[in-house]
């Protein structure tokens, strides 16, 4: 009892924003990603609302309506444009760390999306991020990075989709979702992307991406298991997406 009751003081002895830190979830995505600590470490508590979506459960069309920016804490989304007849492309994959922002539903072609497994979101509502800002807090800067790597992934998908061959989009695929899917980069694509996910987003038929798979296999290029595609020659990758 008497080392509980020393853990607690000196939790209480911190400094209010240190207690804060402290408070935060363990798979907080904020930290892993080094921006919005003015939101989530404010000494009222974190301001963002965590929203769980169980796999292939669809974004919520209410969403633009009421929150500005959302940060995936774990599992993946794919991220889609959807026009008037209801035709779906996929344009973005968002991994754990990452974060994406929510555009203004009044589009004709609003960003939807779907979550590619388990996932869970942290979204922040519109009157806080316009709070903050009125506040001169470093926000701003932030929402400038969040828009910019959710801006590099996109580009770096259309890139690979430019491919002419089948083998040369899946190529430029994992090489740009190994680089971008997450808030840092990493040397696979985790699996909650489904073979299905990676065929939606360069439009290439799922039979033809599990074919190139087992290709790059043989070759040594990739290794596959449970948590996902490992990049083994990432050189021989290139060569092949050129």
């Amino acid at each position: 009892m008497t080392t509980l009751v020393r853990l607690y003081a000196d939790r209480l002895d911190r400094p209010t924003h240190e207690r804060a830190r402290l408070a935060l979830c363990p798979d907080c995505p904020a930290p892993r990603a080094g921006i919005l600590e003015d939101l989530v470490y404010p000494e009222s508590g974190c301001r963002l609302r965590c929203v769980a979506l169980s796999a292939r459960q669809p974004i919520s069309s209410q969403w633009p309506a009421s929150y500005a920016f959302a940060l995936v804490r774990r599992g993946a989304i794919v991220r889609q444009r959807v026009d008037r007849h209801g035709r779906a492309t996929a344009i973005d994959a968002v991994g754990s760390g990452a974060g994406f922002l929510v555009q203004d539903g009044s589009a004709e072609s609003a960003p939807m999306g779907f979550a590619a497994s388990a996932s869970m979101l942290c979204l922040c509502p519109a009157p806080v991020v316009a709070d903050s800002l009125e506040q001169g807090q470093h926000t701003a800067a932030d929402l400038w990075k969040l828009a910019q790597t959710s801006l590099e992934r996109v580009e770096r998908i259309a890139d690979a989709r430019s491919r002419n061959t089948a083998m040369g989009r899946i190529a430029a695929l994992l090489i740009a979702l190994s680089d971008t899917f997450g808030a840092k980069p990493r040397t696979f694509v985790p699996g909650s992307l489904q073979q299905r996910d990676l065929a939606a987003l360069v439009a290439v038929r799922h039979e033809s991406v599990c074919r190139v798979l087992r290709t790059m296999v043989e070759r040594s290029l990739v290794r596959r298991d449970d948590e996902g595609i490992h990049l083994l020659d990432r050189e021989g990758l290139v060569s092949l997406a050129n």
